[in-house]
């Protein structure tokens, strides 16, 4: 048993699983490896026979999900500008159809977290500022 501290937390270095992660999926795989060729067929037959979850799971294996995939677009897109500015200009490239609605909205999340960053930073400058200025008052 693993040795824990007066707060019942383990202490450093005592890990609370000695034995490691289970490997069941190994050894489900093992256990299917000799009977994968017959497995399939059962599945198969029975996808024939109008089992949908059977199909589903057929399908799913054999079919791709289809995801869209446009050629790569060029818009204008004024950087000097506001964050906020910046996103209504992606917004119209959408709306008039020269941006895909989903490369839109990455465009859109990665505006997001520039903002996210743009913000820690201007945190992080006034921050400094403010602690330099408390230490030479």
């Amino acid at each position: 048993m693993a040795e824990r501290d007066s707060k019942g937390r383990f202490t450093k270095g005592a890990s609370g699983n000695p034995s490691g992660r289970p490997r069941k999926a190994d050894e489900l795989r093992q256990l299917l490896e000799g009977d994968a060729e017959e497995v399939a067929r059962k599945v198969l037959e029975v996808a024939r026979g109008g089992d949908m979850n059977a199909c589903r799971l057929v399908l799913e294996r054999l079919v791709p999900a289809v995801r869209p995939a446009h050629a790569c677009v060029t818009f204008e897109l004024d950087e000097e500008k506001p964050l906020a500015d910046q996103g209504r200009q992606i917004l119209a490239a959408v709306a008039t159809g020269a941006l895909p609605p989903d490369q839109g909205k990455a465009l859109l999340d990665a505006l997001a977290a520039l903002a996210r960053v743009t913000e820690i930073d201007e945190i992080d400058r006034r921050l400094k500022a403010i602690e330099e200025a408390s230490n030479v008052h």
